[in-house]
């Protein structure tokens, strides 16, 4: 199945940025890897998750900054750079030199104190005068100066260096932990996706089709594209409505007797009215709550569509919608599923 297909190809892409970031740690956390690989690894990190604010402050980390620049464009990423000494937003500064340049100039200063401490002699040899005593300890006293400067910046660039690689680090970390958790969510999500694919093959064959066109829909990604994909999971949710309860010109009493209509356009109500006689009244209020959820933002796209009127959906409310869908035809599945064992049929007022 298409959607089957799309989820394998997120999966894989997922598995494949798990193993980019636990190397990236284990290069941050070790010192084999050079700043310049840790950057290309932590990007390519970034591609794989979509993560197009971190793949331009990344591009920024391994650059440099430029003379005009607002931290606020680093958007998602900006607590990155404040936290890694980057960008001091009370004193209103930031530093424009890359992380590569930055572990060079480290080491160049690190080189140049060694050999310079190596220079320095042990002891001065006897002066015949005055005036030799005087230059040589001007000379040296110069040279300390000097050395104190160097010293100190080496200190700085070092201490900056450390704490934005240890940004770099943090970005790693919460990505991995993401990813961590998007897999728990992902085999939760597999399950019910498998439990629903396999009952709408079985009770409603139709649906299937439906299925594919809200897959090609998401993969197109525009906005027009969102909206028809949701219209799409309206109309795979009349279908599982069909299937389960047809449309009736009687009424439903649900269970506070407040009776309710089950014609063609009711599905909600007709989801509702198959789900009744197995859920309790904490899941039936739950279950309700969620379908009213779904059913309100598919409707509100589907009179627009009706209106020839375009709806402005994004791609994570589409996302969101979709999911929500598999989640109330899961609950239809597994309610059927209870059915078929017990061998009972919903009642029906009137």
């Amino acid at each position: 199945m298409a959607l089957a297909r799309d989820g394998d190809v997120m999966a894989s892409r997922y598995s494949e940025a798990k193993a980019v970031a636990l190397d990236l740690l284990e290069g941050l956390e070790g010192s084999a890897m050079s700043i310049d690989a840790c950057l290309m690894k932590a990007k390519r990190l970034a591609r794989l998750m979509r993560d197009s604010d971190a793949q331009a402050w990344l591009d920024l980390e391994t650059k440099g900054y430029p003379e005009e620049f607002d931290s606020a464009n680093l958007r998602s990423c900006r607590k990155y750079a404040v936290s890694g000494g980057r960008v001091d937003d009370s004193a209103g500064t930031y530093y424009r030199l890359s992380l590569p340049r930055l572990e060079a100039a480290v080491q160049f200063d690190q080189q140049s104190l060694s050999q310079q401490q190596s220079q320095l002699p042990k002891e001065f040899r006897p002066v015949k005068d005055f005036l030799e005593k005087n230059a040589t300890e001007a000379l040296m006293a110069t040279q300390m100066k000097v050395q104190n400067g160097q010293r100190k910046a080496f200190i700085d660039n070092r201490a900056l260096f450390s704490s934005i690689k240890s940004s770099l680090h943090n970005y790693a970390t919460e990505t991995y932990i993401a990813i961590e958790l998007g897999d728990f969510v992902h085999d939760v999500f597999e399950k019910t996706r498998d439990h629903v694919d396999s009952f709408l093959a079985r009770a409603a064959p139709k649906a299937v089709e439906q299925l594919v066109a809200i897959t090609e829909r998401m993969a197109d990604g525009n906005a027009e594209s969102m909206s028809a994909a949701l219209t799409s999971c309206r109309r795979l949710m009349v279908t599982v409505a069909d299937s389960v309860f047809p449309a009736r010109t009687s009424s439903w009493t649900d269970r506070s007797g407040k009776e309710r209509n089950v014609g063609s356009e009711q599905y909600k109500n007709r989801i509702l009215a198959f789900l009744s006689d197995t859920a309790s009244d904490i899941s039936q209020g739950i279950i309700e709550a969620e379908i009213e959820h779904l059913a309100a933002r598919l409707d509100a796209v589907y009179e627009k569509a009706c209106k020839g009127v375009h709806a402005d959906v994004t791609e994570h409310e589409a996302r969101m919608a979709v999911m929500c869908t598999y989640l109330v035809i899961g609950e239809v599945a597994r309610h059927a599923d209870s059915i078929a064992v017990v061998g009972t049929t919903p009642r029906v007022a009137g």
